[in-house]
């Protein structure tokens, strides 16, 4: 997985992608002034103080922060995480929820907490995001990243009684019906809608975008046919599709989901679609080098859990661990990457 996304990072960060405005939005954000030329070296920790280190760490129960709503991808790995933790270190781990604003929300509550060890969160995809979306000040550098041990790619779904089979026919449908397909996405700005987007350019139809609440609100909607079709997480449809509910016409990865062997990728029916969310862990900077220390081994001895790698596989997602170096620098060359793709695409955040 680790020689896939660099392939991916490398060939979209060398692509320029230009959308109608009637796809995504009718103005262009303000980008952030972040290049190509910066750097991939893990920054230094910062913070005015930091607290003493205490070799007993943790004493008290660890809060994980999930920016995504329940019952969502994310939402499951922040208890999958706490319940290994739980049983492997022994540590008391509580899950909470905070939503809104491409992740901004929970991430920046994580950010601004107290250093001492005690909150950590999720970190998406959308922390290399939310700063050209405008929903905050964010990016990789601001906090300090635990390691990453997930990822998942983004898939077309439609109603099961849909009059298109393939991806082939849903773009000659969306081309004989221009922006009257609706496209659910798990809100603006998020990688599922970024997926659609890209989806959109790579085969240069018109969809209309509708954002709900999360991954799950963007299912139930197509599940109860509110809307045309849905880009979302293979491991948040399959299960739909495996009921005989809904379709999967494409997923956008470079191999065929293990979870959806049936359904082809974007690439093996003609266009370029690569969209892949991952998420890790992050804390506040400033926390002491001896207790993010133990919450960076904790985490990789989660990653390497039989019982963690099964419930990867079980939601077909890559269970590849990433070091806090190697998933700084995986963040970084994608906040360089959606930063030009979300200025090109012209998505503005509402």
């Amino acid at each position: 997985m680790k020689k896939r996304l660099a392939k991916i990072i490398s060939l979209t960060c060398a692509a320029s992608l230009t959308l109608a405005l009637t796809a995504c939005s009718s103005s262009s954000p303000e980008t952030p002034s972040a290049s190509a030329e910066q750097e991939t070296e893990a920054p230094a920790e910062q913070g005015a103080e930091t607290p003493a280190s205490d070799a007993s760490f943790p004493e008290d129960t660890v809060n994980i922060i999930c920016h995504a709503k329940e019952g969502g991808g994310s939402d499951a790995l922040a208890r999958q995480v706490a319940q290994v933790l739980q049983d492997q270190q022994g540590w008391s781990v509580t899950v909470e929820n905070k939503t809104g604003g491409s992740g901004s929300v929970g991430m920046q509550f994580v950010q601004n907490s107290k250093p001492d060890g005690y909150t950590i969160g999720t970190a998406p995809v959308e922390l290399s995001m939310i700063e050209a979306l405008g929903y905050a000040e964010l990016n990789p550098e601001d906090v300090s990243l635990l390691g990453c041990g997930m990822s998942w790619p983004a898939a077309l779904y439609v109603p099961a009684d849909a009059p298109y089979d393939t991806l082939e026919d849903f773009v000659n449908y969306c081309k004989e019906n221009p922006g009257k397909v609706q496209v659910a996405n798990s809100g603006i700005g998020s990688i599922w809608h970024i997926g659609a987007c890209v989806l959109a350019d790579k085969a240069d139809i018109e969809i209309t975008h509708v954002p709900y609440d999360g991954a799950t609100g963007a299912m139930t909607a197509l599940l109860g046919k509110e809307i045309d079709a849905a880009v979302v997480g293979t491991c948040e449809g399959f299960s739909y599709v495996e009921s005989g509910d809904l379709k999967c016409l494409a997923s956008f990865s470079e191999e065929r989901s293990s979870v959806l062997p049936d359904s082809p990728t974007a690439a093996e029916q003609g266009y370029d679609a690569n969209v892949i969310c991952w998420v890790g862990f992050l804390a506040p900077q400033g926390v002491d080098e001896a207790s993010l220390t133990i919450l960076q081994d904790a985490l990789k001895a989660t990653f390497e859990n039989e019982d963690y790698i099964a419930f990867c596989e079980g939601r077909g997602c890559d269970s590849t661990y990433f070091s806090p170096e190697e998933f700084y620098e995986m963040a970084a060359a994608d906040y360089t990457y959606y930063s030009q793709l979300i200025s090109d695409l012209g998505i503005v955040a509402e």
